[in-house]
Formats: C-alpha cells, sequence, structure tokens
C-alpha cells in the first residue's frame, strides 16, 4: 500500500482575509497587513500595529469551524455525509489556548486579595480558563467532524502547528489513520502581545525580515487547517492532491530561553533531519520559506543554519520570509506558511521578502527582495522556530495528478 502523504484540502484565515485567494492578492504582492490594533488598547504599550483580521467573530471556534469546512470542502468532503470516514482521522491543533480567557482569568486571580493582610488571593472560580485550554480546540475540532481517533494539542509556541502537521504525517505513515486534520490558531489578544512589547521584541512599523534595520516582529491573527491522507486514500476517493508532504525534522537546541542559537546549530538539524525523513538531498530543494521573523538574531542565525545545510547551494537556493507580510501569528504560523508553500508550488511562484530596506552586509543569501518571482518549483522547504530552542522544518513536493 502507498503510504506517502498527500494533503486534499485546506482552510486558512490571516490577517487579510479568509481563503487563499487573499494570500494570492497581499502576500505574493509584497503587500502587508499591519494596521493599529483596535480590539485591545495599546495605550501602554511600546507597539502598537499588528496583523489583525477585521472581522466580527474572531474566536477560536469561528476560525477553527472555518478552516475546517474550507478544508473539508476542498479535499471534496462534508463533515456530516462523511461522517463514516472521517471518524478515523487524527486531530493535531497547535495553540496555547483562548487568550482572551487567559488574560480575564490572570487579571481576576492576580489582582483579587482577601480582607485580611496576608496577602493571599481570593479564590477565583477556573472554570472559564478549563474550557478554553490548549486541548480543548482540539476536542471540539474532533467532535465537529466525528472523530474518534487520536486528538491532541500542540501548545510548544511557534512550532506548534508544524509540530501538528509532522504529527499528522507520522500517524499515516504508520498506518494509524487513513487521514488527519492538522493546523493551528491564533488570536491577537493583550496576555501574549503584552510580553511581547515588554521584552522590546516588535517592530516599530513593519517587518523587515533579513535588513540591516530589522528591528522586531509583529504578532498577527492567523489560522490553518490541512486534511492529509493516505495516497491511496486519496487515490480510491480520487481526490485530486494539492501538494506531498514529503518529510518533516524536529530539534531542540535548548541554548536559550528565547534567543536562537548563534550558529544555527537546532534549526540546521531540524532541516537535516527533514531531509533524511523525505530521502532528499540539499540540491533537491528549489525554495525555503524561512522562520523570518524580522528580529535581529533570529535572521543572522536562521541564515547560518541555511548555509550549515546547504553549503555553496545556499546562494543558490532563494529564501523569503512571508512574516514580511503576514506577521508573526505564533502557534499558526507553521501551519499558514505550510498552505503559503503549497501555493507556491501550485502557481510556481516564490512570494517576497517585502518592505525590504538597506542590505546587512553579513546577510548574503538571495532573500527574493525584488517582489514576487516566477520559478519552476518541485519541492519547497518550511521552518519554523520557538522559544526553548525548538525548531522544525516541513518539506513539500507539487501535486500529482493520479
Amino acid at each position: 500500500m502507498d503510504k506517502s502523504v498527500v494533503i486534499t484540502g485546506l482552510g486558512v484565515i490571516t490577517p487579510f482575509g479568509k481563503g487563499i485567494d487573499v494570500i494570492r492578492s497581499h502576500t505574493f504582492a509584497g503587500r502587508h497587513g499591519f494596521t493599529d490594533i483596535e480590539s485591545f488598547s495599546t495605550a501602554l504599550n511600546h507597539a502598537k500595529r499588528g496583523g489583525e483580521l477585521k472581522d466580527k467573530d474572531r474566536t477560536f471556534r469561528a476560525f477553527s469551524r472555518y478552516c475546517i469546512d474550507e478544508a473539508l470542502a476542498m479535499a471534496g468532503l462534508d463533515r456530516m455525509k462523511d461522517r463514516e470516514l472521517l471518524k478515523d482521522a487524527v486531530v493535531a491543533i497547535g495553540n496555547v489556548g483562548e487568550g482572551v480567557s487567559l488574560e480575564s482569568y490572570y487579571s481576576a486571580q492576580y489582582g483579587r486579595k482577601t480582607g485580611d493582610d496576608s496577602g493571599l488571593q481570593a479564590a477565583v472560580d477556573d472554570s472559564l480558563i478549563r474550557q478554553r485550554d490548549p486541548f480543548r480546540a482540539a476536542e471540539e475540532a474532533a467532535a465537529y467532524i466525528g472523530s474518534t481517533n487520536v486528538h491532541i494539542a500542540f501548545s510548544n509556541a511557534c512550532v506548534a502547528s508544524a509540530n501538528a502537521i509532522g504529527y499528522g504525517y507520522d500517524q499515516i505513515r504508520k498506518g494509524r489513520a487513513s487521514c488527519a486534520l492538522v493546523g493551528g490558531i491564533h488570536i491577537l489578544n493583550p496576555f501574549v502581545f503584552n510580553n511581547f512589547d515588554s521584552n522590546r521584541a516588535m517592530a516599530s512599523g513593519v517587518v523587515r525580515p533579513f535588513s540591516l534595520e530589522r528591528d522586531g516582529l509583529l504578532i498577527s491573527d492567523g489560522a490553518a487547517m490541512l486534511l492529509l491522507e493516505s495516497r491511496e486514500h486519496a487515490r480510491q476517493r480520487q481526490a485530486k492532491p494539492l501538494a506531498e508532504l514529503l518529510g518533516w525534522g524536529i530539534s531542540a537546541d535548548g541554548f536559550h530561553v528565547t534567543q536562537p542559537h548563534p550558529e544555527g546549530n537546532g534549526l540546521a538539524r531540524a532541516m537535516q533531519a527533514a531531509l533524511r525523513s523525505a530521502n532528499l538531498s540539499p540540491a533537491d530543494i528549489d525554495y525555503i520559506n524561512a522562520h523570518g521573523t524580522g528580529t535581529p538574531l533570529n535572521d543572522r542565525s536562521e541564515t547560518k543554519a541555511v548555509k550549515q545545510v546547504f553549503g555553496k547551494e545556499a546562494y543558490q537556493i532563494p529564501v523569503s520570509s512571508t512574516k514580511s507580510t503576514t506577521g508573526h501569528m505564533l502557534e499558526a504560523t507553521g501551519a499558514v506558511e505550510a498552505v503559503i508553500g503549497i501555493l507556491a508550488l501550485m502557481d510556481q511562484r516564490i512570494p517576497p521578502t517585502a518592505n525590504y530596506g538597506t542590505p546587512d552586509p553579513t546577510l548574503d543569501l538571495d532573500y527574493v527582495t525584488e517582489g514576487v518571482r516566477a520559478a519552476p518549483l518541485q519541492i519547497v522547504m518550511s521552518n519554523s522556530s520557538a522559544f526553548g530552542g525548538n525548531n522544525c522544518s516541513l518539506i513539500l513536493g507539487k501535486g500529482k495528478d493520479e
């Protein structure tokens, strides 16, 4: 039986709106989505901007269900009519819980005192935080499609949804499921925004990855769900694959709580593991969608990691950061950037690194700064990194007609 893993459907939300067409008209056109934050006050913040979806229903449930419905529809499935098939699906969702609920809980927990002088906090009802913990997102997604197979959440920050995709891949390859619904969700909220802002990690205006004047990231709304299937399973349904998931790799360098390894050692190991998983050589990669946060340390570290893995070939491979347009969607970013990689393969175009300014003489790769670039793409690598030294690399291949 053919156990190769294909992607037959996807649903995506970015700051530009819902669906893939707005990604094509913004990310591939080099148009960013950064605006002043409207959903909460930034009066006391250094940073004022982010990638905020202008939609009245910015909730985990709304984001999840939209993306699931779109992914199933694209794959030719209906969550009610195809209940028997979907009950076998593994569900893996990258997220850290709904931040608005977390912020409300902690404000109550640490803002209320008992009536005496002991300094002890009064008891706070924790039902809200239990309802919105990371695993609830996976439980609700599984219930929504009728899955009775494994459902799991990944909460390891900015590699969470990339790890969820890799987990789904492994479950199919090992014969534990014939399909998997995988992805991630992040919604801008003051709890997380204030943490990044207090560390002065945010850009002053726009995100400028790999530029000399890069000064930080900007956080954004984002969500994506992908339907993975074994090729045999998709063939039996006569479903046309959008792309193939060829392999993936993870690592944890443990260098620092927040900083990447200065030589990029952890990310290099993740890329090498992905190449081994996919049985590919560095020369097989046609484009790298970089983690590319626009912070001084990340972009230098990632450039060194690419050089470690690809050697002289590194100068021949286009590398771009689409966070220059979407912003950083934290737990959802790996899944959304996988979607962007799939679109690059489908359209045979490389999205640019937007907002690029003065070249940094220490960063000398091909960062696709001139705008969208037509290219014959067969294989794309997508990188994600996170606090704690976590790294993940996915490798995607062009869809083949069955």
